[in-house]
This record gives C-alpha cells, sequence and structure tokens, in this order.
C-alpha cells in the first residue's frame, strides 16, 4: 500500500469514531425523562463541566435543569438531601412532576423526613394540574381499606369521598387503573351511592380499551348474581384468554369465569324443565 493512502476499513473505524465523538457531544447533559422525553434518556455520568453547567442554570430559576440535578442525586451522586433541595426550587416554579416527587417523599418518609400534611399539600397541588400519579397516590391514601391487614400503615386521614374525586378525576383523564378503581367505588358504594350500571360503565370503558384487568373484572361481574349474563361473561373471558400478555392468575380467573358462564345456563335450563314437569312422587312404586 503507498504511502499517504487510508485503507477502506481504517477510514470507516475513523468516521463511526468521529461521529460517535459528535453524537456525545451532544448528548443531553443527563436526563431529559422527568419532563417528558423518555425515548431520549440516556443514564450516564457527565463530566464535571456539564453538571457546574447545569447547577448554574438551575440556580438561575431553569426547570429543566432544577430536574436533571434531582435525577443526578437520585440516580448518580446519591445525595437524597441535594435531590430534595432542588426539587424544593422546581416547585417553587410549579412545576407538576416536582410536587409530586417531593410530595411522595413526605406522605411516605422515602430519603427524608415523614411530613404527611405537607405531602399532601404538594400532591394536591400537582393533581389540581391533571398529574395522573398525584391523583392516585391520593385516592389510594386516602381510601378506607376493606380490611386492615397486619402490614397497614395509615398516613392520611380516610376519606372516602375525597378518594372518590381523585379516582374519578383520573378516569375522566383517560388513566385505566383509576377507571377499575372508580367501578369498584361504585359496586361497593364507597365515596358515592352505589350503582352497578355506572360500575359496569366504567370497567367496560377499558375492557374496550384493551384493558386486561378490567376485562376479567367484566366476565367475573357477568357470572355474579349482580351481573348475570353469561354470553358478556364468555366474551370477556374469551378476550382475556386470547391476550399473550395475560397474567397467569387473569388466565386461571378468565377460565374459571368461562367455565360458570357455559355450566350454569344448561344446569339452569335443566332445573326449569325438571320445574315445569316434576317427576310424580305421589305415584305408587309396583
Amino acid at each position: 500500500m503507498g504511502a499517504g493512502r487510508v485503507s477502506p476499513r481504517c477510514f470507516l473505524v475513523g468516521f463511526w469514531v468521529a461521529v460517535l465523538e459528535t453524537l456525545q457531544a451532544q448528548l443531553p447533559s443527563i436526563t431529559i425523562g422527568v419532563i417528558g422525553r423518555d425515548s431520549r434518556f440516556i443514564l450516564q455520568k457527565p463530566s464535571p463541566h456539564q453538571v457546574d453547567s447545569l447547577r448554574r442554570a438551575a440556580r438561575a430559576g431553569d426547570p429543566s435543569a432544577q430536574m436533571a440535578m434531582v435525577e443526578y442525586f437520585q440516580l448518580i451522586d446519591l445525595r437524597p438531601d441535594s435531590a430534595r433541595a432542588y426539587l424544593r426550587m422546581a416547585v417553587n416554579n410549579g412545576l407538576p412532576e416536582a410536587q409530586y416527587l417531593l410530595g411522595l417523599m413526605y406522605l411516605r418518609g422515602v430519603e427524608g423526613p415523614k411530613r404527611p400534611q405537607e405531602g399532601r399539600r404538594l400532591l394536591e397541588q400537582a393533581a389540581a394540574k391533571d398529574h395522573i400519579l398525584a391523583l392516585r397516590v391520593l385516592y389510594e391514601a386516602l381510601e378506607p381499606p376493606d380490611s386492615i391487614g397486619p402490614l397497614y400503615v395509615q398516613v392520611l386521614p380516610h376519606d372516602a369521598k375525597a378518594a372518590f374525586r381523585y379516582a374519578l378525576r383520573a378516569a375522566e383523564l383517560g388513566d385505566y387503573p383509576s377507571m377499575v378503581r372508580v367501578a369498584q367505588y361504585y359496586f361497593a358504594g364507597k365515596g358515592v351511592g352505589r350503582s352497578d350500571s355506572l360500575g359496569e360503565l366504567w370497567l367496560r370503558r377499558a375492557a374496550e380499551k384493551g384493558y386486561i384487568p378490567a376485562q376479567v373484572l367484566l366476565a367475573e361481574w357477568h357470572v355474579s348474581s349482580q351481573g348475570w349474563n353469561p354470553e358478556r361473561a364468555r366474551f370477556w373471558a374469551e378476550k382475556v384468554l386470547s391476550h399473550e400478555y395475560a397474567l397467569p392468575e387473569e388466565q386461571i380467573r378468565a377460565k374459571v369465569a368461562l367455565y360458570y358462564a357455559e355450566t350454569f345456563p344448561s344446569w339452569i335450563t335443566w332445573f326449569r324443565r325438571w320445574l315445569s314437569s316434576p317427576p310424580n312422587l305421589s305415584q305408587k312404586i309396583p
């Protein structure tokens, strides 16, 4: 090979090294995941220059930089006190994600002091801006439990009506688990007047969107005495069983509902025929 000539292989290696170095220089400092662009989230340790640049921007009031510093101290440098300090900065900027995260920390006492009332206040601020996760945490914390387990720890005073309001708002925003919770509230009359028809309606809304837990509950509902409808039970049970991502427990429950939907109608038909022409028990046996 003559002097000054570069082989194609060496050229390609050098080209890709240059491309990777260029991309690395243009990557976000720490993360963009917190503010809603998870597909671009790359967890890597930033350089001191990048951290210093973000710190200056955060202290100048940039909410994106503040949340980036939160993730830096939560995931890389592991300093919860510093993470909370930047969360408070973002809370002062009115960022719902920061209100949710700091409220959750205070509510549960995770990586910091436990301040339930302060946590509730922050979560309510995020919920007022339709933050789905804040709405979920609030109705789960406020909902009176059906039974008290040995590991249950009450954080906030129970308020069934407030729990229903938060669940209903999340359901109206299209959150499938919250739709199921609203249905369960209606079925049980918890925090709202009992209504089987509205409970079935909210379950159906989630089930029609392909939410498997709602489909399982609908199949079970339609083989219960309140919502007896074997055809609908069979329809939803088969939906669950045909779904490749259904959990084993969900498949078992669907199979049980399908069994009742297929077996009970024939048993009821036989019983009705027996009632219409019962055997003559008064006839003497020869």
